[in-house]
């Protein structure tokens, strides 16, 4: 019985979207309150329109989680901190194949979208914090500006700083609704 349920356990853990971080303890973190907001590998005119959309909604949450809850200045002149982001999607296509005794032989297809949201933060070229995002989807729907905003949140409550604070602040980390 016990197996059977740390079987369940993992398969459930498995196929949830999670998030995957690492915070650099070796920074002054008390020393650092402006940023920079930059996509290296994305030249917005060359986009769709929904492309544009996207990355203006990734871009704008944020701005919110660094400005307004982390108290973070934008710069674009010698900034502390550069926030790197990007968003990788990919498709996949997952074919199994029924035959059973009763049955006729079947295949079955299933297109399995996978996208991650990446945000890493840089101190003179050193890493202090990085996370990321996986938002696997089964079927196509729509990545509606709820869930790239939640994706954002839970990402950032691995960050536990405000700006030229010295200790982390435990709210900050919190995935109740205020």
């Amino acid at each position: 019985m016990k197996f059977q349920l740390l079987v369940i356990c993992v398969l459930f853990a498995s196929c949830t979207p999670r998030v995957v971080h690492f915070l650099n303890s070796n920074v002054s973190y008390q020393d650092l309150n402006t940023y920079r907001l930059v996509n290296v590998k994305v030249n917005k005119r060359n986009l769709s329109r929904e492309a544009a959309q996207l990355l203006d909604l990734i871009e704008s949450s944020i701005q919110f989680q660094m400005s307004d809850k982390r108290m973070y200045e934008v710069s674009n002149v010698s900034p502390d901190l550069i926030l790197r982001y990007e968003f990788i999607s990919n498709t996949n296509s997952q074919v199994t194949q029924n035959t059973g005794f009763f049955q006729f032989p079947s295949t079955n297809i299933q297109t399995v979208y996978e996208s991650v949201i990446l945000l890493e933060l840089l101190h003179d070229k050193k890493l202090v914090w990085q996370g990321s995002y996986d938002m696997r989807q089964s079927r196509r729907t729509e990545k509606s500006s709820k869930n790239i905003k939640e994706a954002i949140e839970l990402i950032f409550t691995t960050y536990p700083y405000r700006a030229g604070s010295p200790e982390a602040d435990p709210t900050l980390t919190s995935t109740k609704k205020k």
